[in-house]
């Protein structure tokens, strides 16, 4: 009788003590100290030393944002005067003709192609150049990404957001009534209404008409002339059929009510950043 109460008693206390156990507060594990890992930087980008360009369109944005020294090679276009203004910072260089078989001897260790030349892209790769591809702009929001594209790949991404600045300093903003105009050039070829050059054009207070086909007839210069006549020029001095058609007597022969402003067509080719200093120019030569 007194072993079973002894033992009921233990049992008893045995429960008192995991119910007083079982009521305390669970404590949460401490989280291990933090190391202070001495972890080295992020390697800071490395800039390329031997660029080859290959492309007039690439010429000119490598050559806006290129360090000195760092372009060993361009296109023959983008080192003639009379294809950009920026030639002059071409001296020196070594020209190409487009082709990759031109530059394989520079050993370059930067390429920039056009993506209309697909073919330039892959066979750089190929042979184990790095390559940027640079797209033909359509709109002025790709001016300014084709600049930061090329300034990245150059490591000078502060020199390009500079070009940026400077060139739409230059455009500045839309004037709100624009006069009605046509850009013509040799052989009345003329730009889409709602293309690049266009939107250009608006910045420099100027509404391009839309023409079919892409080329003024004189029938129609003379029977609905704008208000505004911009006429390229393109290889001054150089006479051709193309040329030729805007020494036309009709051209002269239009009323005096319409005002005539001339342009340097080499601006105009590719459509970049050299445009806007042209437009700011245009738009103190129009009246309105």
């Amino acid at each position: 009788m007194k072993r079973v109460a002894a033992s009921g008693l233990a049992a008893a206390t045995l429960l008192v003590a995991v119910s007083a156990v079982a009521s305390l507060p669970t404590l949460a594990p401490k989280p291990p100290p933090a190391l202070a890992l001495d972890l080295p930087a992020p390697p800071a980008p490395v800039r390329p030393r031997r660029v080859a360009s290959l492309n007039l369109c690439t010429d000119e944005l490598a050559l806006l944002l290129a360090a000195p020294g760092q372009l060993v090679s361009i296109s023959r276009l983008g080192a003639e005067p009379r294809e950009t203004p920026v030639a002059t910072r071409a001296r020196g260089l070594a020209r190409n003709r487009g082709r990759v078989t031109d530059i394989v001897a520079l050993q370059p260790d930067l390429v920039l192609t056009s993506a209309g030349d697909a073919s330039a892209a892959t066979a750089a790769r190929r042979l184990g150049f790095a390559v940027v591809n640079v797209v033909q702009p359509r709109s002025l929001a790709e001016v300014s990404a084709n600049i930061r594209q090329v300034a990245r790949a150059l490591d000078r991404a502060a020199a390009g957001e500079a070009l940026i600045a400077r060139m739409l300093a230059d455009l500045g903003p839309r004037p709100s009534a624009p006069v009605p105009a046509l850009i013509i050039g040799g052989g009345g070829q003329t730009i889409a209404a709602d293309g690049l050059s266009a939107q250009w054009l608006r910045h420099a207070g100027l509404q391009q008409q839309r023409v079919t086909r892409g080329q003024v007839d004189l029938e129609r210069l003379l029977s609905d002339p704008p208000q505004v006549l911009v006429i390229s020029r393109y290889y001054p001095g150089q006479m051709s059929a193309n040329q030729n058609w805007l020494a036309h007597p009709a051209i002269a022969a239009l009323p005096a009510a319409v005002q005539r402003i001339e342009t340097d067509g080499r601006v105009w080719t590719c459509g970049g950043p050299l445009v806007a200093a042209e437009v700011a120019r245009l738009r103190a030569l129009v009246r309105r």
